[in-house]
């Protein structure tokens, strides 16, 4: 599983996922309007002009790392962006909700 957290120049953060590479490819060329060429790292190099910041993780493991030690993810200074990628952890079952 991949987790994104998409970070645009005006708005909230959001993350999504992707299965594996190929599904990556496909979710971003239908997103960009086919704008991304065919290969993982083309469509990540599309994804990320569009945006402020981007951050791609390759595994469960990496996202939930990331939450903890990504200064960009830190929860006292981008509070949004901490909780896409946590609720998106959370939907997908890869971590549990701690309350």
């Amino acid at each position: 599983m991949i987790y994104i957290v998409e970070i645009p120049h005006q708005g909230r953060p959001r993350s999504w996922f992707a299965f594996d590479k190929q599904d990556f490819v496909l979710k971003v060329k239908a997103t960009l309007n086919e704008a991304a060429g065919g290969e993982f790292d083309d469509c990540v190099d599309a994804l990320v002009s569009e945006l402020k910041d981007c951050r791609i993780f390759m595994s469960e493991t990496q996202a939930i790392l990331a939450l903890q030690r990504e200064p960009l993810l830190d929860p006292d200074k981008n509070f949004h962006a901490h909780m896409a990628l946590r609720e998106q952890l959370i939907a997908m079952e890869a971590m549990e909700e701690d309350i």
